[in-house]
C-alpha cells in the first residue's frame, strides 16, 4: 500500500494581500457605479399590471443598436421591432405581450412617449441645473 500519510495543508500567509481586480472588472464596477447615480427613473408603461419599468437605453446592447438603426438615415422597416425591444430593453417582453395585436398605429406614439421622457425637462425643484435657471 502506496505512503498513507496524509499532508497538512498548507496554511497561506496571512500577510499575502488578496490579487488586484481585472481591469475588465474595475471598468465595470465604475461603470455601474456611474449608472446608479445617474440612471433617471423609468418610464413606467401602464399598459400592464403592475406597470412595466422601462430605463433609459444604457447597455452596450441598446447603445449599439439604436446608433445603429438611428445613424440619420431612414429606418430600414423590417428592424422596427429590433428598434423597439432596443428602447425598451428588459422590459421589452412585457411590453410586446401587451402591444403586439394592436394596431400599427400605437407604436411610433408609445415609442415617441418613451422617448420624450428620457429627454424631458428635470422636475420643478431642479430647475437650477437648467442653464439660465
Amino acid at each position: 500500500m502506496p505512503n498513507s500519510k496524509r499532508r497538512k495543508p498548507r496554511h497561506r500567509n496571512p500577510e499575502a494581500t488578496a490579487p488586484e481586480k481585472s481591469t475588465w472588472l474595475q471598468m465595470r464596477d465604475e461603470a455601474r457605479a456611474t449608472r446608479k447615480r445617474k440612471r433617471k427613473r423609468p418610464y413606467m408603461f401602464d399598459g400592464t399590471s403592475p406597470p412595466t419599468p422601462i430605463y433609459e437605453p444604457d447597455t452596450v446592447w441598446q447603445v449599439l443598436t439604436l446608433a445603429a438603426l438611428l445613424d440619420g438615415q431612414e429606418m430600414p422597416v423590417g428592424r422596427i421591432r429590433e428598434l423597439f425591444e432596443a428602447m425598451c430593453g428588459e422590459g421589452f417582453d412585457a411590453v410586446w405581450e401587451v402591444v403586439r395585436g394592436e394596431p400599427a398605429e400605437v407604436l411610433w406614439p408609445l415609442l415617441d412617449a418613451i422617448n420624450r421622457h428620457f429627454s424631458s425637462l428635470p422636475e420643478p425643484g431642479k430647475v437650477g441645473e437648467l442653464p439660465g435657471g
